[in-house]
């Protein structure tokens, strides 16, 4: 059985987990005990191999509505050396269109994201 990861989420309501840092036809919402499926044609659902290397995306201002999540991946892993900076969907799309942004939209990830397919939400 595969090792449980970490998933940074924003919480709406107890219902809805959705996205932490995307918006718009990007942002996937993280039900308990659900499979979630990354879009397709992007990297796929980020995750972190600890809750330490989550943690370092949530800052004090942000503690109220950012939170950690435990998932189990499906599919094989992978890690990008660039990622969108910017989780605005406009960004989003230019970023994974791959044309020459006007603007610099590509940042290096967090240290110890890993990207999945798809990811089972286990609480």
């Amino acid at each position: 059985m595969r090792r449980v990861k970490f998933k940074v989420v924003r919480v709406y309501s107890y219902s809805e987990r959705c996205s932490a840092f995307t918006r718009g036809n990007y942002t996937l919402n993280y039900p308990e005990n659900s499979t979630v499926r990354a879009r397709e044609g992007t990297l796929g659902i980020a995750v972190f191999g600890t809750r330490e290397q989550a943690g370092r995306l949530i800052n004090s201002d942000s503690s109220n509505i950012l939170r950690i999540i435990r998932v189990r991946p499906v599919g094989r892993g992978k890690t990008v050396k660039l990622v969108c900076d910017f989780p605005n969907e406009y960004a989003l799309d230019v970023f994974y269109s791959g044309e020459n942004e006007p603007f610099n939209v590509k940042m290096k990830p967090p240290p110890g994201t890993i990207f999945y397919p798809a990811v089972e939400v286990l609480e």
